[in-house]
């Protein structure tokens, strides 16, 4: 089945023999075109090491990926010699399948059969997204229909149509358009070019029977899309639309023509490019890693010359294939002639699947492994064979090129074993902040991830936000003296800001690192002279490199807010208020139903004494929020202040009704009562709030002030912004 010395070092086989042996076609010289162009992306791209080494959660097309899918490419053409080893390697491809098929199933269907927590979900299967899943199936099926014309052993051909059913029925569980039109495609493929052959030999067409019941299906899912209520409710997957991708393409492209952005780039192009109306959707600020299809992603990030020459590629596989096929003699035994229409169909339905979804690492392995496969099958290539013997000059240089590669391959291996294990302290690090509340450890885990990989923007971020944490927790500490206090959070500040500072220089073409480090700025103006100023230059560098996304410009008036509070002069207050409005109205232009930015500008005008411009607006937000109790307590406290009290009445009641232990705004309607006479329902509020918030004295004071016939005591104040939580009253 497979060649036994296979599994040997290729290239120690190769000095041995003192000479080179290699298979060359037009197709491996365009491959090798594509790969050259994918290197020079990589150097020129705008993040060359998420470029060479993809994301932790996003790496199928970075450059080493794309080197090893090649290279898998050319070990299998030149070490695969006959159909039968290209029937044995397929085949077992086939079997691990089953695997896949049978986990994927059970998992649709809630049978979850693995222990980790990560696992018991229905859309989780080992192949990717279900919908990635249902191309990987799509494709399982037209390469069996096409063996089983050719399989004579009665176990095989009976595995083979089980297997297609297991298949078939993952299809119609999932119900996903793509995968049918892979799948209609592949079996256009080999009705077209198997009634061909069949034909010219004379031979039995019954067969045909079976592609055109699953091109029929095909069709009709595609066309009629049949629902059925008794399958699973499996979640919708959210991607960018085809115009919508196409728009952050074209842009991107008009800006990086020639090599695009670098592998692995998209998430830079869509941030600059994405199309504004996008803010007016619950996906505003969604940070897409693919395009909706991997034609896409090879534009954007390879640019012009990556396209061109991966469909090149394509373009010359499809018109050698079919005419080597065409041109085939008649003598050709029928597992040569099917397994090559099958591997063709399949590979063929894969290639348009590129045109119309996002391909993940599982699928990008068939796509070459299946292209091998056919280049064996489908046409000959020229073996050459070149004697290193012949001069002691070339032998040399090619034990010493042979070294390179090697060093190469190690190097690239230790970058990965560096990559996973960094992941692992990453990981470790989080858990005990999350599940523990072991910051001090949870740095050291994480500090050490830096270490051992310290390339990783992402760690850098998260180490920063875990510094400012530990600032907030020694800040409070009161078993230390007020100098050690001091020293403590000036470190904790400075750990803060080298962190995120490195984050930015790692991947300055990442807003939310600019993002993140305005706001450790921000956080950190009372404690860090200038850090106003710096913060308002990251928040600009964001803007820079994501125009469209109105946070930033909610964030910069935050900052003129702070500033406001934070200066004594009258007329720098009212200045700094003006701009923040002048930026929280950029933020509701760029999306009109932006809560935060029209909260924030009640906020502002209640600080300029507005109060009808400030309840207008909280008004807005409280139409927006219908559901959040914080909108209602707000709202409710501006009615109080302007001495609407029905109003303000009905909207703290709907605070309430919305979080019924909701303690400030039981508090205000408590007064409220008061205020009409009604003590019996003010001390039942006020006794609501004492179970809340037992410590209180205030609301102690103020209950025994209601019992005993006097007003309650209380001034209100127009609260932070945010979630409300059961605190003791001011």
């Amino acid at each position: 089945m497979v060649s036994a010395d296979y599994p040997q070092c290729r290239s120690i086989k190769i000095l041995n023999r003192g000479e080179i042996r290699w298979k060359s076609s037009i197709l491996n010289i365009s491959l090798g075109a594509f790969v050259l162009i994918c290197i020079l992306a990589t150097i020129f791209s705008i993040r060359p090491y998420s470029s060479l080494m993809g994301w932790s959660d996003h790496l199928s097309g970075s450059l080493i990926n794309i080197l090893c899918f090649i290279a898998l490419y050319f070990l299998i053409v030149n070490n695969f010699k006959s159909s039968k080893e290209a029937f044995g390697l397929l085949f077992s491809f086939l079997v691990s399948s089953t695997l896949v098929a049978i986990i994927g199933l059970l998992q649709i269907w809630g049978a979850f059969i693995f222990p980790w927590d990560f696992t018991k979900t229905i859309s989780f299967n080992t192949v990717g997204s279900v919908n990635s899943f249902g191309i990987f199936s799509s494709v399982i099926l037209i390469l069996i229909t096409a063996l089983l014309f050719v399989v004579k052993k009665t176990g095989i051909k009976l595995f083979l149509l089980l297997l297609g059913l297991l298949n078939l029925i993952i299809l119609i569980n999932i119900n996903f358009w793509v995968f049918w039109v892979v799948l209609a495609i592949g079996m256009v493929f080999i009705l077209v070019f198997g009634l061909m052959q069949m034909v010219r030999l004379g031979k039995d067409v019954s067969w045909i029977t079976l592609p055109m019941i699953l091109l029929a299906m095909s069709l009709i899912f595609v066309l009629f899309k049949p629902a059925f209520t008794f399958l699973p409710n499996l979640p919708i997957e959210v991607g960018l639309s085809y115009k919508s991708g196409f728009s952050v393409v074209v842009d991107a492209l008009g800006h990086r023509p020639i090599l695009g952005s670098g592998p692995e780039t998209f998430v830079f192009d869509y941030a600059q490019y994405k199309p504004e109306g996008i803010n007016q959707t619950a996906f505003w600020n969604v940070k897409f890693t693919n395009p909706p299809s991997e034609i896409y992603s090879i534009a954007s990030e390879l640019g012009i010359l990556g396209l061109l020459s991966f469909l090149v590629v394509i373009i010359i596989f499809i018109i050698k294939f079919i005419s080597n096929t065409i041109k085939e003699k008649e003598d050709s035994n029928n597992l040569k002639r099917f397994l090559s229409l099958g591997l063709f169909a399949g590979w063929m339905g894969l290639a348009v699947g590129w045109f119309l979804y996002p391909q993940n690492l599982v699928l990008m392995f068939v796509f070459w492994l299946l292209l091998a496969l056919c280049a064996i099958e489908g046409f000959p290539q020229k073996e050459n064979i070149f004697d290193l013997r012949k001069s002691p000059k070339i032998l040399l240089a090619a034990s010493f090129s042979f070294i390179i590669i090697i060093i190469i391959i190690i190097g690239l291996l230790y970058i990965e074993g560096t990559k996973f294990v960094a992941e692992i302290f990453y990981k470790n690090g989080v858990d005990l902040v999350q599940v523990e509340n072991d910051i001090d450890n949870g740095i050291n885990k994480i500090t050490r991830s830096t270490i051992i990989n310290p390339y990783e923007d992402t760690t850098y971020k998260t180490l920063s936000q875990l510094f400012v944490l530990k600032l907030n927790r020694d800040a409070a500490l009161t078993d230390i003296t007020q100098e050690e206090k001091v020293n403590l959070v000036q470190v904790d500040a400075s750990n803060a800001i080298n962190s995120v500072v490195q984050a930015t220089r790692l991947s300055p073409r990442d807003a939310s690192n600019w993002l993140l480090r305005g706001q450790i700025y921000r956080g950190l103006m009372s404690i860090v002279n200038g850090a106003a100023d710096w913060a308002e230059d990251a928040y600009n560098e964001a803007l820079k490199i994501e125009p469209s996304n109105p946070f930033t410009y909610l964030e910069l008036g935050r900052l003129d807010v702070n500033r406001a509070d934070t200066t004594k002069d009258n007329a720098q207050k009212n200045e700094y208020l003006t701009n923040a409005l002048e930026k929280f109205d950029k933020a509701i232009v760029l999306k009109s139903n932006y809560a935060p930015a029209h909260f924030e500008e009640a906020v502002v005008y209640d600080k300029q004494g507005k109060a009808n411009e400030a309840i207008a607006k909280m008004e807005i937000n409280l139409k927006l929020l219908p559901n959040d109790s914080g909108a209602a307590f707000q709202l409710g406290v501006l009615y109080y202040k302007n001495e609407q009290y029905d109003k303000a009445k009905a909207a703290l009641i709907k605070a309430i009704s919305i979080e019924d232990n909701f303690s400030n705004a039981r508090y205000f309607l408590g007064l409220l009562y008061d205020k009409e006479g009604k003590k019996d329902e003010a001390i039942k509020q006020f006794e609501k709030i004492a179970e809340l918030n037992s410590d209180n004295e205030e609301v102690k004071q103020i209950l025994a002030n209601l019992r005993s016939g006097k007003p309650a005591l209380g001034s209100p104040e127009l609260g932070p912004p945010g979630q409300p939580e059961n605190v003791p009253i001011d």
